[in-house]
């Protein structure tokens, strides 16, 4: 089933003695995934991947449909996280922030 890219999910990993190459190795085998899955009709982006060398930890940002869609993109691309939550992004151009209250 086709679904719309639509929503924002943020997945985080605590990841101890993590470098920048395998912060740019584990991208790069995301992308492989994602892109994998777009080829299937399963449309999903990775939108950034921001490493916090401090705390020893990766937030990756996609835009899917569903949550199973990013979790196959970390099962195919063999990526262990810890969490993944639902979220919004919000930008100085997002037009629907403004002016508007979400419960």
């Amino acid at each position: 089933m086709m679904h719309a890219l639509q929503k924002s999910f943020l997945i985080e990993r605590y990841w101890p003695g993590v470098r920048r190459s395998d912060v740019a190795t584990t991208e790069e085998n995301l992308w492989r995934a994602a892109d994998d899955l777009n080829r299937d009709g399963v449309p999903i982006r990775i939108l950034s991947s921001t490493w916090i060398q401090g705390d020893e930890v990766v937030l990756t940002l996609f835009e899917a449909g569903e949550h199973d869609d990013v979790l196959e993109v970390c099962r195919l691309s063999d990526y262990a996280f810890d969490r993944m939550q639902p979220v919004e992004v919000v930008t100085a151009a997002s037009q629907r922030w403004r002016g508007e209250e979400h419960g």
